[in-house]
């Protein structure tokens, strides 16, 4: 009897065991795809004269204490795109106005929103205006992009 309880409990861990070594894999994420080949082809883009009040009250993309003091609201900055850098990953694009991304705001854009965007590489070393809600991400503030209007050319 000993013999058989025995056989029983040492087939039904046998069993199990691949199972739960399985479920504690992670499956390998495929990198997705680079935003400009999901670009929109029919998005565009917005404007704004420099001499314009949207573009005159926002903050400077370097004004790093005025925009921690607007963590959670609305509001906007302006800035020349030094950098448009995708990780590896391409899970994000994110706007750099400094080559020290440290020295300036940023602007995000998610892999979700990929396709709502022209191509964000259009961007570098243009003169720009960000909008939206200011967030902090592990100390550095930051504009979430999910909508092409929040970014808009700055025509001098």
């Amino acid at each position: 009897m000993f013999k058989l309880r025995f056989a029983l409990m040492a087939a039904l861990c046998a069993c199990t065991v691949p199972f739960v070594l399985a479920q504690d894999e992670k499956p390998k994420q495929e990198p997705a795809k680079p935003q400009a080949s999901v670009a929109s082809k029919t998005a565009k883009f917005g404007s704004v004269k420099a001499s314009d009040s949207p573009v005159t009250k926002a903050l400077k993309a370097s004004d790093l204490a005025g925009a921690k003091k607007l963590v959670g609201k609305e509001g906007a900055f302006e800035g020349t795109v030094v950098k448009v850098f995708s990780p590896k990953t391409n899970g994000l694009v994110i706007l750099n106005f400094d080559k020290n991304y440290k020295n300036a705001l940023t602007a995000v854009l998610r892999v979700k929103n990929y396709a709502d965007f022209p191509d964000m590489q259009a961007l570098k070393g243009k003169r720009v205006l960000i909008s939206g809600k200011f967030e902090d991400y592990k100390g550095s503030t930051e504009i979430q992009l999910t909508k092409p209007d929040q970014v808009k050319l700055i025509a001098e």
